[in-house]
């Protein structure tokens, strides 16, 4: 296995073991402070554990620091001098075996300072996680909320005791019922403070359930409207027909066939366009990006099966994106040509004045349009799609700037032009 992959699966696996166990341990950890005889033997073997991997986690960080590496590559060299200032001191203490303390005692709860560092990895893996950024939200709040409820509702019991009419859980599950109504604003008042302390904790109370109420829905709307881009976008174009049909009184014709246009765009994700985001990129960056996308699609056209790295690039970086419609032309015979188009999806009829009949079919993987260019003539045959089409176009200063420079390409054309004007004459 590649070192560097190995190095980001390990630090990605201890991150994953640090958050489940510090959230294990600060669910026991208040729990076994309100009844210290209930689980005393689990606790301690779960805090011995715990121990141990914070230990670990911390050895391994310490040299993964040193050697100025982490789970993304190359840090910078004063990464490690920015860890033992701001974080080690509170990983540090975190190791501190706790069952050296007397049960109960807030000492117990020392371990829990490693939430600084347990924050850090939930935020930094949500920002890594970009293909499931709304789902990783969703989860993220729910992990720091039962932690919360958990903590609010022990606090409720240690202030308000115990009742030993009742169960166990019925004391924790009335301490639960109790801090979700009060965090959720729904306060039903069947539980209710009585001295000034308790309430001065109902009131602390409201305060972070209004903080986390906010949040939530501020998280949830975020999540439903970016769920989807094109979809919105989809919908968005939806509503814009709506309003030209009644104040324009569109034919319904014309209304349906803008309508499966947009529903195409959709459907295929051709609307989402990632132009402006590429713009903020750094141009070396940018081409990397633009590469990566196109490359599928310029090598299933036949002309550039063979084709090197550097002219894909250079390709890649100067094509630009068409869709058009079943029964709409591309062009028709003698219009000026200056684009030659690719085919990525969809079907097109060749058809010539002088013919009643269709000269050819182009359909994806082809190219046209080359003739004109070549020749610098105008367009010797119209084209119309049959289906939807998506295509992608080089103008004419990109051709005649890019082909010249790879002669096997340019050859290729050539050769195509050719065979074209022979089965034309």
């Amino acid at each position: 296995m590649n070192r560097n992959i190995w190095i980001k699966f390990t630090s990605n696996f201890m991150s994953f073991l640090v958050i489940i166990a510090f959230f294990l341990f600060s669910i026991f950890a208040p729990f076994n402070l309100i009844f210290p005889n209930i689980t005393p033997n689990y606790f301690y073997s779960l805090s011995w554990i715990v121990n141990i991997i914070f230990i670990l986690d911390l050895v391994f960080r310490l040299v993964l620091l040193s050697n100025h590496k982490n789970s993304l590559g190359i840090l910078s060299e004063d990464n490690l001098i920015s860890y033992l200032q701001l974080n080690f001191i509170f990983d540090l203490v975190s190791i501190i075996p706790i069952a050296f303390f007397p049960n109960p005692s807030l000492w117990q709860l020392l371990p829990l300072i490693k939430i600084f560092s347990v924050f850090n990895r939930i935020s930094f893996i949500r920002q890594t996680m970009l293909k499931f950024a709304a789902f990783s939200v969703v989860i993220q709040f729910m992990y720091w909320f039962a932690q919360i409820t958990h903590w609010i509702a022990c606090g409720w019991l240690k202030i308000v005791g115990i009742d030993e009419n009742i169960p166990i859980s019925s004391n924790y599950i009335s301490a639960l019922y109790w801090t979700t109504t009060t965090l959720t604003t729904v306060g039903y008042g069947d539980i209710v403070p009585h001295t000034n302390f308790e309430m001065l904790y109902a009131v602390a109370v409201m305060i972070i359930g209004v903080g986390l109420y906010g949040y939530l829905i501020g998280n949830v709307v975020s999540v439903i409207t970016k769920r989807d881009p094109a979809h919105e976008k989809f919908i968005s174009n939806l509503e814009n027909l709506s309003s030209l049909v009644r104040y324009r009184n569109l034919p319904k014709n014309i209304t349906i066939r803008i309508r499966q246009y947009f529903l195409y765009l959709w459907k295929n994700r051709l609307e989402h366009n990632e132009n402006v985001f590429l713009e903020k990129l750094p141009d070396g960056l940018k081409l990397e990006v633009l590469t990566f996308l196109k490359q599928d699609v310029i090598k299933n056209v036949e002309l550039f099966k063979d084709a090197s790295h550097e002219f894909i690039a250079e390709l890649a970086e100067n094509l630009k994106e068409l869709v058009i419609t079943p029964d709409e032309f591309l062009f028709r015979e003698g219009d000026i040509g200056n684009r030659v188009f690719f085919v990525i999806e969809g079907q097109l009829s060749v058809l010539m004045k002088s013919s009643p009949k269709e000269i050819a079919k182009i359909k994806k993987g082809d190219f046209l349009g080359e003739i004109s260019l070549f020749k610098n003539k105008p367009r010797n045959a119209s084209v119309k799609a049959n289906t939807f089409c998506h295509l992608y176009y080089l103008d004419k200063n990109s051709f005649n700037l890019l082909i010249p420079k790879y002669p096997s390409i340019a050859k290729k054309i050539e050769d195509k032009v050719l065979e074209r004007e022979k089965l034309n004459g």
